[in-house]
């Protein structure tokens, strides 16, 4: 019976990618059927154009579109995301589908060692909301100190005193025991506590008070502590920034949405951006704007564009055969979070999240009815926020970020989620995981390490001038060596705190006595091993930021409002503005940069606001 179920369960994971992406398609091909009958919009004038209609974009469509005499085109390479895109549990299936750009970063010489080619994969959203309708839903707002940084490297206006309003404007809070009376309660964004975690979420908060730490919230005054996840759901559904901003906006008579539309490059005349060149279904075209352009395509999009544009390393630029309009430091100073899969630590009692037990129909009737249960996990039991001891010690600015996860890579019994990551599977699976699989003993978890302010830097260059090439992406994981011993002390630290708690160890929660393929010369969880471990099993977090710098400076690309600097008429607005990552989870900075973006241009364009009816007009979504 239970071989029986497994091979159910085997055939059910293994088709989902393929019912995702097939979907997919059929969206695609009826958003280009409709296109037929729908107004053509080239050569138009719009006042505002944003590029990209993700976590920052659909913010701007939104607010900009608030003003009922500003004409705003939003322009997105993706369609619509489908229904299934919203169940929280299918969440590492939408990698690797049409809706995800599937970046690969250039091989790496400290990192990605068990990845094909020693690259990561970077997945990143093509949709409309973009990556908040790819990511794990998690909501962290970063430390205090982020922001109050940004502030003293110059750019005024930016401390957390100045952007918490921002926060708020955007926050819904639901969160059910909360202190933090810095929420929001009447934003758009549902920010509420995780609707599913196993029983062990209960043990990792005992374990922290155990050893010291706080447990509640750690979005509030002090970051450092554990907590059970906050996410971005509603009613148990994914609530990214397409279901919650654009849904809204998206009939006003005054915002015109162009899908599956690629944005080649900005118009920039006499030093002025004054609209776009794009190719929608084989056809290219133009588009012009009366006020500006505004850059929102993440912080790997909006750099390639604007070098296609003349703007950027003029030595990189001229190479390419590309005439430079501005000379600026454009896809420098790329940052990521980086992580390390630490486990799998196996389980003695069936507990932690296995398809096989929650493939039933009391599961289906739980989500679609109350959405509740298995199918609402975004795959985190609780997280926390510590200090590795390595620096001068700040309670209020820890540098590790801890993940306890609900399962393993083996949860989908090695069929999809391995491919994700990019890793070498035939090599992993014969030298490491064949040995831990059995439909028998499916019970593990994983804890993830991370590191907060990563102090490696990397780039986003073009690989051609032909817009439709990949750009090449280089974070140069490990090129400074604190970031290497700052992950390995998470790991230790991370082990440590396991192997010291009875509340955790009653569960098991052992490591396998199995090295790691490539590491097999090291003692087995020595330092020299877990430096050798973190170097093969390199995981990006999701959160590249940083490659249009805000900067007063000759290293910043855009100015404290966003400006692109010599350049009139032009702001890029989303992640790839941070002067530094913040220490969390970036899809709620990167809505709050929007929302004050926002408040900036409206400022600049001054007129009477006033938010339009949702039945007020004819719809107008191309």
């Amino acid at each position: 019976m239970k071989a029986l179920q497994h091979q159910i369960v085997y055939f059910a994971v293994t088709c989902i990618p393929l019912i995702i992406s097939c979907l997919a398609f059929l969206v695609y091909w009826s958003e280009f059927i409709s296109s037929f009958l729908e107004t053509d919009v080239a050569h138009q004038y719009f006042d505002f154009i944003i590029i990209g209609g993700g976590s920052a974009g659909s913010v701007l469509a939104n607010r900009l579109s608030e003003v009922d005499r500003f004409k705003v085109l939003l322009i997105e390479a993706g369609g619509a995301p489908s229904f299934l895109s919203s169940i929280p549990s299918l969440t590492a299936h939408l990698q690797l589908s049409p809706y995800d750009w599937q970046h690969l970063t250039e091989p790496q010489e400290k990192a990605c060692g068990a990845m094909v080619g020693k690259r990561c994969r970077w997945p990143s959203g093509k949709m409309l909301g973009g990556s908040s309708g790819l990511n794990y839903m998690l909501y962290v707002r970063g430390n205090q100190g982020d922001y109050d940084s940004w502030a003293e490297q110059g750019n005024s206006g930016w401390s957390f005193k100045d952007v918490l309003k921002y926060f708020r404007k955007a926050e819904r809070s639901e969160v059910a025991e909360s202190d933090n009376i810095s929420y929001g309660f009447n934003g758009i964004l549902p920010v509420t506590d995780s609707v599913y975690v196993t029983p062990l979420a209960g043990d990792i908060l005992e374990m922290a008070k155990d050893n010291g730490f706080a447990v509640g919230d750690m979005n509030g005054a002090n970051q450092t502590g554990f907590m059970v996840p906050q996410v971005n759901h509603r009613d148990g559904l994914r609530a990214d920034t397409y279901r919650t901003y654009l849904r809204q906006a998206k009939h006003r008579s005054n915002l015109v949405i162009l899908k599956n539309t690629r944005v080649l490059n900005v118009l920039i005349e006499n030093g002025e951006a004054v609209g776009v060149k794009y190719s929608r279904y084989g056809k290219e075209n133009t588009v012009r704007c009366r006020k500006e352009v505004i850059l929102s395509a993440g912080t790997v999009g909006s750099p390639k564009i604007l070098m296609l544009s003349g703007v950027g390393p003029s030595s990189q630029l001229q190479k390419l055969g590309i005439r430079v309009v501005r000379d600026l430091p454009v896809g420098k100073n790329l940052q990521d979070h980086l992580t390390s899969m630490l486990g799998p630590f196996m389980i003695n009692k069936p507990i932690s999240f296995d398809p096989s037990r929650f493939l039933s129909v009391k599961t289906f009737y739980d989500f679609l009815f109350s959405g509740e249960g298995p199918a609402t996990t975004v795959g985190v039991d609780a997280m926390g926020f510590l200090h590795s001891g390595l620096s001068e010690k700040s309670e209020d600015r820890p540098d590790i970020q801890l993940m306890f996860m609900s399962s393993w890579i083996l949860a989908d019994y090695w069929t999809f989620i391995w491919r994700t990551f990019g890793l070498d599977g035939p090599r992993l699976w014969k030298g490491y995981f064949q040995q831990l699989y059995t439909p028998k003993t499916m019970n593990a978890v994983s804890i993830l390490p991370i590191i907060l302010r990563p102090k490696s830097r990397g780039e986003v260059r073009l690989a051609s001038a032909n817009p439709w090439s990949n750009p090449l992406i280089d974070p140069k994981y490990f090129s400074h060596p604190d970031d290497l011993a700052l992950l390995v002390k998470a790991m230790e630290k991370t082990v440590q705190l396991v192997n010291n708690s009875d509340h955790l160890k009653q569960h098991g929660y052992d490591l396998p006595n199995i090295h790691m393929p490539g590491c097999e010369e090291y003692e087995l969880f020595s330092s020299d091993y877990w430096t050798c471990y973190v170097m093969q099993i390199s995981l990006t977090m999701y959160h590249p930021v940083g490659t249009c710098k805000m900067a007063p400076d000759r290293t910043g690309v855009v100015d404290y409002k966003l400006k692109v600097k010599g350049v009139k008429g032009l702001r890029v607005v989303d992640a790839s503005v941070m002067p530094t990552i913040v220490s969390g989870n970036t899809n709620a900075a990167t809505i709050m940069i929007a929302e004050k973006a926002a408040d900036m241009i409206k400022d600049e364009w001054p007129a009477k606001t006033r938010r339009v009816g949702r039945d007020r007009g004819r719809r107008e979504e191309l």
